[in-house]
């Protein structure tokens, strides 16, 4: 039996877009679990200023049983390196403690299954997607919109969208869809009422 591991945030931009369109909620909407390596958590809530940075707080204090941030030890390195010197960025890091993630899940479960939460559209050329073992699949956030929609958990991705548009996020590429079936399948099977999985 398959474990599964749920939505794992591969770095920053999908907190951001879906804070900004006040739409954190539909990260927890699959009923999966949502993990955030600590990286990509500081890169999002560094400066509490920052557009959707408190809101991330707040909301992963609010799902505490099924958000979870992951302790690395690619954080841990920055925390030392940056006590050092201040001048240190987290560039690049947030995929590396991706990887160091998905690395320990699949060493304790070899057939778990995945869906990598994305936005950058250059996300498949990165290292960590290239090798992915079957069952772990990229999933864009304009997907996870589209598929909520499509299941009726979301009145409109669109207007999501909008509204993280007029909070000054950049979000064209993810009124598309990325084209990714096997992954939108995944989602899909989680959205369905357990009766119909079977279950």
């Amino acid at each position: 039996m398959t474990r599964r591991l749920g939505l794992l945030v591969t770095d920053a931009s999908p907190l951001i877009t879906l804070a900004a369109g006040e739409a954190l909620e539909c990260l927890t909407m699959p009923g999966l679990r949502v993990l955030i390596p600590d990286m990509v958590y500081f890169e999002v809530t560094q400066d509490l200023a920052r557009t959707g940075a408190e809101d991330v707080v707040q909301w992963a204090r609010r799902h505490s049983g099924q958000v979870e941030v992951v302790v690395t030890s690619t954080f841990a390195e920055f925390q030392v390196l940056r006590a050092a010197d201040r001048r240190v960025r987290s560039k690049g890091r947030g995929e590396l403690s991706t990887l160091e993630v998905l690395n320990a899940e699949i060493d304790r479960d070899p057939d778990l299954e995945a869906l990598l939460l994305y936005e950058d559209n250059d996300v498949r050329s990165r290292r960590f997607v290239r090798g992915l073992p079957e069952r772990v699949m990229a999933l864009s956030t304009g997907d996870l919109l589209h598929e909520l929609e499509a299941a009726g958990r979301i009145q409109s991705a669109d207007r999501i969208l909008d509204v993280a548009a007029g909070n000054e996020r950049d979000v064209p590429q993810q009124r598309l869809t990325s084209g990714d079936r096997e992954a939108q399948e995944m989602l899909r099977t989680h959205l369905r009422p357990a009766k119909s999985r079977g279950e």
